[in-house]
């Protein structure tokens, strides 16, 4: 009998990490033979784009309503022909206990057809009932995480397997819970990248163009590179700054600001790249600066900093030298001064970033370095623990 597995995911088309990492779970489980079904209830062409920006193969993906984010319109006329008439005009404007109860038992009978229900937590935690509950945390809610997500015994014990992108996402973790959290860093398909042997004199940055969470500090990458720029007026070196933005880059705010802050620097933006695109520009760039999370206390706002750090690790497999705030997940991707560097401040990162380009012979050694560093995070590995996993009783 095939076995059938779910996949939720509340910000699909943010096409972030979350969700590279949530369709690489389904990508795997339909390679291994599974049908999979996803919860999406918006733009079904959003397969497609994903497929493109994340270099997936989701053949066979089949796209279902999605039954946590909508309540099933039904709910309202079954409770009528339950409900007292009293019950009905004299309800308060929340769900009544009909309705929530009619809501779970909904969400009851359609879970329990699944082996296997692999989920994102968006900050809270609903009843999941498939045969098998995969929790997956990405971000670090430092207060909501102890007090809001798992605040009943019986959703505790509904969850088999609490799956973090990194350690320091799951320190975070309640500690009755520890016994049943697992590390599972991000997938990275780091045999799709190469490093050109010409390498340019370009430094890259990829994040999302927003200014919410885990903000990619563009903004302060443009202020160092401006005093880059100042101290050496005859450089030929650029910045790339790439990633997505949600909606119409034109109605972006953020992105917008951003330009304004880069008019006469030599800077380049490269917003929605496909992945063929993104490749490319990686395999050129020389230096990789990655900022999110400077300026925030980890212990205080960890939902504020980079949980782990797929973009980073996708340019070490390109040859590209990363330089990393020390901050959140990034200080599990590399060892400072062996395969990239940490940096502190702003002059910090501008007097690395002038060491690096004024010692090429250094440049060269930690470009080899970085690529083979970089493996540790492979798809294939990914994928054989991931497997691990389901198969645990």
């Amino acid at each position: 009998m095939v076995k059938r597995a779910a996949v939720y995911d509340p910000y699909l088309d943010t096409f972030g990490g979350g969700e590279r990492y949530c369709l690489t779970v389904a990508e795997i489980l339909l390679m291994a033979g599974w049908k999979v079904d996803l919860f999406w209830s918006g733009d079904p062409s959003l397969v497609k784009t994903a497929e493109s920006r994340f270099s997936l193969v989701l053949n066979g993906l089949n796209l279902v309503p999605d039954i946590f984010g909508l309540v099933p319109q039904n709910l309202d006329l079954i409770e009528d022909q339950l409900s007292p008439d009293r019950l009905i005009s004299h309800r308060p404007p929340q769900k009544s206990f009909i309705q929530k109860f009619l809501s779970l038992n909904y969400k009851y009978q359609i879970l329990r057809q699944y082996d296997v229900l692999f989920y994102l937590s968006d900050g809270s935690l609903p009843y999941l009932f498939s045969k098998k509950n995969l929790f997956h945390i990405q971000v670090p809610f430092a207060k909501n995480v102890k007090h809001n997500i798992f605040n009943t015994i019986l959703k505790k014990r509904l969850i088999h397997r609490i799956i973090c992108n990194s350690e320091f996402t799951a320190s975070f973790i309640e500690p009755g819970l520890k016994s049943k959290t697992t590390v599972l860093s991000p997938p990275v398909s780091v045999d799709s990248f190469t490093s050109s042997p010409q390498k340019q004199n370009q430094i890259l940055s990829v994040g999302r163009f927003d200014n919410i969470l885990n903000l990619k500090r563009q903004d302060l990458l443009i202020d160092v590179f401006a005093k880059f720029v100042h101290q050496n007026p005859q450089t030929d070196w650029k910045l790339i700054l790439a990633g997505s933005s949600q909606g119409d880059p034109s109605r972006n705010h953020y992105l917008l600001h951003l330009r304004q802050l880069a008019l006469n620097l030599p800077i380049e933006f490269s917003v929605n790249p496909d992945f063929l695109t993104l490749k490319d520009i990686y395999s050129k760039s020389s230096l990789y600066w990655h900022a999110a999370g400077f300026g925030v206390d980890e212990s205080k706002s960890p939902q504020h900093v980079e949980h782990f750090g797929i973009s980073p690790v996708e340019a070490m497999a390109s040859g590209v030298v990363p330089l990393l705030v020390k901050k959140g997940g990034l200080k599990e991707i590399i060892t400072d001064g062996v395969d990239g560097y940490f940096w502190d401040t702003p002059p910090d990162l501008l007097a690395k970033t002038q060491l690096l380009i004024n010692t090429k012979s250094d440049l060269q050694k930690l470009s080899l370095a970085v690529q083979k560093s970089a493996k540790r995070f492979s798809k294939e590995i990914f994928s054989q623990k991931f497997l691990e996993i389901i198969n645990q009783p």
